[in-house]
């Protein structure tokens, strides 16, 4: 293209053409990504919904050093595309290994159905503005009476919005969540409030058929409430953890993709007597069609 020209419709010369051929494959990349593996944070939740009648299938280990517990899990989860703004998912949690204070215990964790709706999409020249707001329960079918236990034994409530931003080269994020916990006898479990956030870049240009690789750096911010039992506050429960780490989303093509990163605990506020938080890690294959 010849400085100060402008590309004219419709096209009329070579030069044109090409310019109309890479703004189209731009816009095609942008505009389908939601119709193929979408490019999200690995330890939080994003703003992508599936297309229309599209279904996703999710595979995700997880270990977490946390708090002087040991947990290590598999997490299954199927997702549904009612309609291109509304994706349906339902995750089932199979906890391999949970210890706590020298006992440990295995088995089926709590299932959680979560509703994502996108109320706002903007499209610009190989850009994308996107939000979504979150609504999620999560049940208690796990079991309550194991040592240590497999669930939480309330029925959760989760609400929250997420933002992104993607471009051809980066990529931005921001989501809060707040997990509403309901009583069980006597006991009023705190609630939780979680802040990610997660900025990204793609080192190298791809067609949109090729292999892709984006590297996120990943902050997540978790917030739990005081718990109390019989209207007094429990001692050594609750507290504030920062989490910070690099992730890795890699797609071979459209419909597969895996990712996984390692975050440490690099802050820690806890309520009485608890031991600090290590880290954790996610590793995750997801197919889409």
């Amino acid at each position: 293209m010849v400085p100060g020209r402008y590309f004219t419709w419709p096209p009329h010369t070579q030069g044109d053409f090409i310019i109309l051929r890479r703004t189209v494959a731009i816009v095609l990349v942008l505009g389908v990504s939601s119709s193929a593996v979408a490019h999200e944070p690995v330890f939080s939740l994003g703003p992508e919904t599936i297309w229309e009648g599209g279904v996703g299938i999710e595979t995700k280990f997880e270990f977490e050093d946390a708090r002087g517990d040991q947990l290590s899990a598999l997490h299954y989860e199927i997702i549904y595309g009612v309609t291109s703004d509304l994706s349906l998912t339902f995750e089932l949690p199979q906890i391999l290994a949970l210890e706590e204070d020298g006992e440990t215990e295995h088995g089926l964790g709590d299932i959680e159905f979560r509703a994502k709706y996108q109320f706002f999409k903007k499209d610009l020249l190989g850009a994308q503005h996107k939000a979504t707001g979150i609504f999620g329960v999560i049940t208690p079918t796990g079991d309550d009476d194991a040592v240590p236990a497999l669930s939480t034994g309330t029925t959760d409530f989760l609400l929250g919005v997420s933002y992104g931003y993607e471009s051809r080269s980066w990529y931005q994020f921001l989501t809060v969540r707040y997990r509403l916990r309901t009583e069980r006898g006597d006991l009023d479990p705190g609630d939780r409030l979680f802040i990610d956030a997660a900025i990204g870049f793609r080192p190298w240009q791809r067609e949109y058929t090729e292999w892709d690789l984006v590297a996120l750096l990943e902050m997540n911010v978790e917030l739990e409430f005081d718990s109390e039992f019989r209207s007094t506050t429990l001692p050594n429960v609750g507290g504030n953890t920062v989490w910070l780490g690099p992730t890795i989303l890699f797609s071979p093509n459209p419909q597969w993709m895996f990712k996984g990163g390692v975050q440490l605990s690099v802050y820690e506020d806890l309520n009485g007597d608890q031991e600090h938080s290590e880290f954790r890690a996610v590793f995750a294959i997801e197919f889409h069609f």
